[in-house]
């Protein structure tokens, strides 16, 4: 069907030159980055970026090949340049530019130690893939895997020194569940457990503590939670599965009545003590960072030395099986599968 302005025309037949000047010729806005002596120009959104060809041909076959096809076409230059039209999202595109056009910004080995906003996170990632800028997307990725690692060891540091320093969230704007919908797009499920953890963590906190965020947060502007409503129901059961399995496996040393070769008549005691507040019946964060945390030295000097290699023995087996189960536990697949096909 006829647009209006064509039907319009029909109706009252004019020259080109008044129908162009009866119409408000369209506005576009100039976005950085901006090089004065660039040679082509993207547009997306009705926002324009003048930037060097020869820069994004090198490091994207996909812009190399689109560029080939804009200059055979020679439609209308801008500028003497090229326009090429996109169709992305006008913020992520900028971001992805000028790390491309400035390896200050977020590629060189130096920024490892500056925590990176979740925008510019999810902007390497999205148009990393799409254009197969393989660099850009891999240091998006490096993030994660720091933030959110597949290793047992590595998972221990995490809950010990936080994400911080490796992606920025800002929890009061459910940024984590937003990552999480992130890694699903991006298809880099091994990194889902842990953050999925994460979230579960935060969940449980004290709806007082700064630190907290619910499941159900909010998507802005609309009632509908950020997180899919299956995964919000995988959090919930797998944290039931976690707080049972701290009380059958990860602390089950605490409930034996004697170790063999004990030369204390106190231990059994104390390991009834130290089980009370670990036991409770109303479960918080607290309870799960144990989950992947290291042992807690203050737990040795309660327990004579034959007591305390068999608690710690027996804590390292359960935090491994509880590690090789937590996958599945997202209806995942296991660690070794996710780590070959879902990881880059």
């Amino acid at each position: 069907m006829d647009s209006p302005i064509s039907q319009l025309a029909a109706k009252r037949p004019r020259s080109d030159s008044a129908a162009n000047e009866s119409l408000p010729s369209p506005e576009y806005i100039r976005s950085a980055p901006w090089f004065e002596d660039g040679n082509v120009i993207l547009e997306v959104e009705r926002v324009r970026f003048k930037v060097y060809m020869g820069i994004l041909a090198a490091n994207s076959v996909i812009f190399r090949d689109m560029f080939a096809v804009a200059r055979a076409d020679k439609g209308d230059d801008v500028e003497g340049c090229p326009v090429v039209h996109l169709e992305d999202n006008p913020k992520q595109l900028a971001y992805v530019l000028d790390a491309l056009h400035d390896s200050r910004k977020w590629i060189e080995d130096n920024d490892e130690g500056k925590p990176m906003p979740l925008t510019i996170l999810a902007a390497f990632l999205r148009i990393g893939r799409k254009y197969e800028i393989d660099h850009i997307r891999k240091k998006a990725i490096q993030r994660l895997a720091v933030a959110f690692p597949t290793e047992l060891g590595k998972c221990r540091d995490t809950f010990r020194q936080g994400y911080a320093k490796s992606i920025s969230l800002r929890h009061t704007a459910g940024d984590l569940l937003l990552l999480i919908n992130i890694i699903r797009e991006n298809e880099l499920l091994v990194h889902l457990p842990m953050a999925f953890l994460k979230c579960i963590t935060r969940d449980l906190k004290d709806p007082k503590d700064p630190a907290h965020m619910s499941l159900f947060f909010p998507s802005l502007g609309i009632q509908q939670p950020i997180l899919a409503y299956k995964d919000i129901e995988l959090c919930v059961k797998a944290s039931r599965t976690i707080l049972r399995l701290q009380i059958t496996d990860l602390f089950s040393w605490t409930q034996t009545f004697y170790v063999h070769g004990c030369g204390s008549n106190v231990c059994a005691e104390r390991r009834r003590q130290l089980a009370l507040p670990l036991f409770n019946p109303n479960p918080n964060a607290e309870h799960l960072f144990y989950t992947f945390n290291n042992w807690n030295s203050s737990w040795s000097t309660r327990f004579c030395q034959e007591c305390d290699t068999y608690n710690r023995k027996k804590f390292a087996e359960a935090q491994q099986k509880l590690f090789d189960m937590l996958p599945s536990m997202f209806q995942l697949p296991e660690w070794d599968d996710l780590r070959a096909k879902w990881s880059s």
